[in-house]
């Protein structure tokens, strides 16, 4: 590994780690792509998402923790709407594994940018009724069911993604149940901690981490949850001093803009 080596993967930390604390993007959706990049011609084809995924969820950990104690010291999430959420979000791997072994890629990514765009686009058109002090209007729908399957849908999809879940997670609260965008991704960023470890128990157990030597495998994960440190919080900050109408357009872009790098790659 050379010092390039190094300021690509600690980028990729510093980008992964931003995106974690503003958008409750675990930082995946930056990290699959440059390690399938990096691990090309070291692991086979055949093994090379599933390889650069699994070390991705390593580093959806280290953001999402990062980015979780601002957004949890700032209260910037539902309280009650943490437990439903986070026991969904660890049982979605259980599906999310299986699926992983019997479709391919391929349409496991086209299903996954479907509905991503989908949601992006409803959330950049977003307009909701607010009284005078700014509170929604129509309150947020904290039905127990509801946010366990919104959990389990988040957690099923990060398991077969390798990319944290919070890109699907945040539109789903906002478009669907009423959250508050914002507090929608600091609820994303909590149960990433909980569902990144879940998946990664799964991703073991489906022998995910015999592809390259373990010491390759922590050094790559080391750098980037590194960079991780630097903005995570920052990110958080940002989500949280930001105007919502700013928030909405720029969330929707992004998020569409994943959904389409996700088209592109099943493709």
């Amino acid at each position: 590994m050379n010092f390039t080596d190094i300021l690509i993967l600690f980028s990729t930390g510093l980008t992964a780690g931003f995106l974690s604390g503003y958008l409750g993007i675990g930082g995946g959706v930056i990290a699959v792509p440059v390690l399938v990049y990096y691990l090309d011609g070291t692991v086979g084809s055949c093994d090379l998402f599933l390889t650069a995924s699994t070390i991705s969820l390593g580093v959806v950990f280290a953001a999402s923790s990062n980015a979780s104690y601002k957004h949890f010291r700032e209260g910037n999430y539902y309280k009650k709407a943490i437990l439903p959420i986070v026991l969904g979000s660890v049982m979605g791997p259980i599906p999310g594994n299986y699926i992983c072994g019997i479709i391919c890629d391929r349409n496991r990514m086209f299903f996954f940018s479907l509905v991503l765009s989908i949601l992006a686009i409803r959330i950049f058109f977003l307009d909701r009724e607010t009284d005078d002090e700014g509170n929604l209007k129509k309150q947020p729908n904290f039905n127990f069911f509801l946010l366990f399957l919104s959990g389990l849908f988040m957690g099923t999809i990060s398991a077969m993604t390798g990319i944290g879940g919070g890109s699907v997670l945040v539109p789903v609260l906002a478009v669907i149940l009423n959250f508050d965008l914002k507090k929608a991704v600091g609820i994303a960023a909590i149960v990433m901690v909980f569902n990144s470890l879940a998946s990664l128990g799964g991703r073991y157990f489906i022998g995910a981490f015999d592809h390259i030597p373990f010491s390759m495998f922590l050094t790559i994960f080391l750098l980037i949850s590194l960079g991780t440190l630097f903005t995570a919080q920052l990110g958080a900050r940002l989500n949280i001093k930001s105007k919502d109408d700013t928030f909405k357009k720029i969330a929707g872009i992004v998020y569409f803009m994943v959904a389409l790098q996700m088209y592109i790659k099943a493709y």
